[in-house]
């Protein structure tokens, strides 16, 4: 993410009580950094005031120990609100205040510089500042990093040195100039195998920092670096990559153990390897999501294609997968970005190409800056309905000018259908096609569209035209074999199915689409049987109430029942929980139409599932259904009162219009704010910092124009001037 303090243009605050040093402070800011706009302000107050109607992006501010409002209150703040989260605070410090920097440095401070000083030397200081920005491409947590840095090796604080570089390998993974800076710390804590391993990493990561490793190797072991360091090889105990568990996929036996020995070096905890499509996705279906998978694209038995669309149709879509191969063609490609692939390395096998790969994809994978990881990660967090978790890179993806108005109307569009907002999806993706021509994810995600608004020539037009683009997706043809049903063309229906089928015949997508279009064709007993072959029914009963939702939120509650209808009817007699789901929704169906009798019969039926999950909800309902129509009260359906899933979402992540993630503050995570959430100090608080986080000021964001009384930035001017 671009910091603002690369832009000119930024608001810059300084706050000195003294008059003249706050004066000369903001020359220096605006002669020596460029910030034309640098203004001055007399105490932190003032400056919350302002941020209470207008934002700051960037405060230089003393410890004010003594004062209502501290330094360190101003940084618990920004991280309280996340209206605050871009403010950047640098302190300038006595030597006698240097105690707070660990404190503030965890609380997401950015630099700090030393008191006193003259106009001169705070030149000197400032320009040093932004050399180090730019050395870090204005990259804020290392910048914090290299303040923080350099107060622990002065003060020799090496374990918390430690803390500090094992939390920015979390966030920027093989970085090695981090993992270089770890290598002092656990020399000095008598973690010198740890160390050795370290040096040794770096040299596999970056071997043109050869050079400087043997700089730190000899400073920190003398002779016993020049021996050749023992104990280095091997596994490591540093794990670079951040990652426990990896997937490795290729018939090659040399280059699966070639991919293994460099992972465990990068110190992965575990590593799993598999010959074929077919044993990798057993195990695969068998266990926790992994952290990584990296395979060929020809493989035997389950091909590469049809391995990675069943990750994905499993709901693995925080994995990044990355492919190994040379065997991709061009038609390959457009598979590859829907079923978003992370990375695309050739063979032959080079370890000077793959772990910069491996490195920049899992650095993207967990802090994307590049728009088309963004694009990836929106996508994949939709498709597991964490919506809360993508607005925010959907925030910083439609604030780059440089994205083209197409591909923003399509982020967009996929937001709407998230929300089940498929008039405003529709709209949005019908004009990121008309600003960017054929695309395949514009097409399929209008096909799905269309088809929840049931306009199913359109669906079909879109999901056809898609598919010629990228004519081995299964889900998709599965999707034209529903909508042909939809329509009557049964035997395009069947023979669309037989396509899957020949792609993949043990496809659990194919399979769950046999189900679908013969509920829609209204062959119970066939969608029965089938389902009674299914392990679960979670994802499909979940689709089917989707579908019924979808279709009474457009007016077509007639449509909604049968779908309904035919769904009940069609889940087997052992699977009594499911049942009373179904009609337990139904029910709400009925409810939404205003037809209460009808809905009453529905839960009376629902009701002799006493065991199931929704037994005390369908009661509760039908009480308050039966006082209503006794009394010829109006009926309201209560905020709890929504569809009841057919089971937990993948991770414990919540329904898409569950409240808490309607009404989740955008909270930051590692690598928002400086080194907040990377550095943690795990001593006790010295009795002086938490004496300055007492009385802590009260801050409230205001609308300006809404106020009725002049605070904030109206007072803060008077104040100041």
């Amino acid at each position: 993410m671009t910091s603002r303090l690369s832009d000119k243009k930024a608001k810059v605050h300084v706050i000195d009580p003294s008059g003249p040093v706050r004066q000369m402070m903001t020359d220096v800011v605006r002669s020596s950094l460029g910030f034309d706009s640098a203004e001055g302000r007399a105490s932190i107050t003032d400056a919350l005031s302002f941020l209470e109607v207008d934002h700051i992006d960037w405060i230089l501010v003393p410890l004010m120990a003594d004062q209502p409002a501290n330094a360190l209150h101003l940084l618990k703040i920004c991280t309280e609100h996340p209206e605050l989260k871009h403010l950047r605070v640098s302190l300038i410090l006595e030597e006698s205040e240097t105690y707070v920097l660990p404190a503030a440095f965890e609380l997401g401070l950015l630099s700090w510089h030393s008191k006193p000083f003259t106009k001169d030397s705070l030149t000197e200081e400032m320009n040093r500042l932004l050399a180090v920005m730019e050395a870090n491409k204005y990259n804020e947590p290392l910048v914090a990093a290299h303040y923080l840095r350099q107060y622990l090796k002065t003060n020799k604080e090496h374990a918390l040195q430690e803390n500090l570089e094992q939390g920015l390998l979390g966030v920027y993974p093989g970085n090695p100039q981090v993992l270089l800076e770890l290598a002092e710390p656990q020399f000095h804590l008598e973690k010198k195998p740890q160390a050795k391993k370290a040096l040794a990493q770096v040299k596999l990561l970056d071997p043109n920092l050869a050079p400087k490793v043997d700089e730190v190797g000899k400073a920190l072991f003398g002779d016993e670096y020049k021996a050749g360091m023992p104990g280095a090889d091997g596994p490591s105990d540093i794990n670079v990559l951040g990652i426990k568990t990896a997937i490795v996929v290729d018939s090659d036996s040399v280059v699966q153990k070639a991919v293994e020995d460099i992972l465990k070096k990068l110190g992965t905890e575990t590593v799993h390897c598999f010959s074929d499509g077919e044993a990798a996705f057993a195990h695969l279906d068998a266990n926790p999501e992994p952290d990584l998978v990296l395979m060929e694209w020809r493989i035997p038995k389950l091909s590469g294609p049809m391995l990675v669309q069943r990750i994905r149709s499993k709901g693995f879509y925080s994995v990044p997968i990355m492919i190994l191969s040379s065997l991709l063609k061009a038609d390959d490609m457009p598979l590859a970005r829907e079923m978003t692939i992370a990375n695309i390395i050739s063979k032959p096998l080079n370890k000077d190409l793959l772990v910069p790969a491996l490195i920049h994809t899992l650095q993207q994978d967990r802090l994307p800056t590049e728009n088309t990881v963004l694009e990836r990660k929106i996508s994949n967090l939709l498709a597991q309905n964490k919506v809360a978790d993508a607005q925010p890179l959907r925030d910083q993806y439609l604030s780059d000018a440089s994205v083209p108005h197409a591909k923003k109307r399509l982020v967009e569009a996929k937001f709407a259908f998230a929300r089940a907002d498929y008039p405003a999806a529709r709209d949005a993706a019908i004009d990121a096609l008309k600003h960017a021509g054929d695309s395949i994810i514009v097409l399929n995600l209008l096909g799905k569209t269309f088809m929840l608004l049931r306009q199913h020539e359109a669906a079909l037009k879109c999901l056809k035209k898609a598919q010629a683009l990228s004519p081995h997706n299964i889900e998709r043809i599965c999707s034209i074999a529903e909508v042909e049903t939809e329509l009557g063309n049964h035997k395009a229906a069947e023979e669309g199915l037989e396509d899957a089928k020949a792609l993949d015949p043990d496809s659990t997508t194919v399979q769950e689409a046999e189900v679908k279009v013969a509920i829609t064709k209204g062959d119970t007993a066939t969608a029965q049987k089938l389902m009674g072959e299914l392990d679960s029914l979670s994802q499909l009963v979940g689709y089917m109430n989707n579908k019924a939702v979808a279709h009474a939120k457009c007016g077509y509650t007639v449509d909604a029942v049968d779908l309904y209808r035919k769904t009940v009817s069609s889940v087997p007699e052992d699977r009594t929980d499911t049942k009373a789901i179904v009609l337990y929704n139904m029910a709400l169906a009925f409810v939404r139409a205003g037809e209460f009798e009808d809905a009453a019969k529905t839960l009376d039926e629902c009701g002799k599932y006493k065991e199931s999950k929704v037994a005390k909800k369908a009661a509760s309902l039908q009480g308050r259904i039966k006082v209503a129509l006794d009394k010829g009260l109006a009926f309201k359906l209560q905020g709890e009162e929504t569809p009841a899933p057919a089971a937990p979402t993948k991770d414990g992540a919540a329904p898409i219009d569950d409240q808490r993630a309607l009404l989740a503050p955008v909270l930051a995570k590692r690598g928002d704010m400086c080194c907040f959430m990377i550095f943690n100090n795990p001593k006790a608080a010295d009795a002086r910092v938490s004496s300055l986080f007492a009385k802590a000021p009260r801050f409230q964001s205001r609308d300006a124009i809404a106020r009725s009384e002049g605070l904030g930035a109206e007072r803060a001017s008077k104040e100041s001037a």
